[in-house]
């Protein structure tokens, strides 16, 4: 190793020192988790498009065997249809569930790109110590964050953790079943975004 590349490391690594401060490693372990994130929905996302594709797929499928059913004798019909009727209509049901599910996988990458947000956020925030200790800034911050909150049970997630104090909620832990399952659980609907 030269006397140049150990003065560059020992400058870097003096910079560090002289850098560090609880904000800065706050704002970099937010960071990692927000790197994290990204990563993960980069790679699912990409699952998701090969979902996509299959689910195409077995739609042009089911099309096909519609044509075919079709284009068969009438005496082969009149047999079959009872029998391709009942799959059809199997797959047809199929095809609604798969839909709701990427419906909730949709509801999900948006709710974790809020999240993603927030943690960039909060990051910055936390990078400017003289911000940090006003309390009007705190609010500004919060306030920010729960116009991002589009469906219900964010912002009832938001509102349990923001009234804390009051409702004795404890960071750390999740809140509470009833907030997490919300107003949906007790009518079974589906919140359509």
């Amino acid at each position: 190793m030269s006397a140049s590349t150990t003065d560059t490391s020992v400058t870097q690594q003096l910079r560090v020192l002289t850098d560090w401060s609880p904000e800065r490693q706050l704002a970099l372990m937010l960071g990692l988790c927000e790197a994290q994130m990204d990563s993960a929905m980069q790679e699912s996302d990409q699952a998701v498009d090969t979902l996509i594709q299959a689910f195409t797929n077995l739609v042009d499928s089911a099309k096909a065997v519609g044509s075919v059913a079709e284009s068969l004798p009438e005496e082969v019909k009149a047999q079959l249809a009872p029998e391709l009727s009942a799959q059809l209509a199997v797959f047809s049901r199929q095809m609604a569930s798969a839909v709701v599910a990427f419906q909730f996988y949709d509801k999900l990458s948006q709710r974790l790109g809020h999240v993603r947000y927030s943690l960039s956020a909060l990051a910055l925030f936390a990078c400017n110590q003289e911000q940090m200790q006003q309390p009007e800034q705190w609010t500004r911050l919060h306030s920010t964050l729960r116009r991002l909150y589009r469906t219900q049970e964010e912002r009832e997630v938001f509102q349990v953790v923001m009234d804390s104090e009051a409702s004795g909620f404890v960071h750390g832990s999740p809140p509470p079943p009833s907030v997490m399952a919300g107003e949906r659980a007790k009518a079974g609907e589906i919140e359509l975004f």
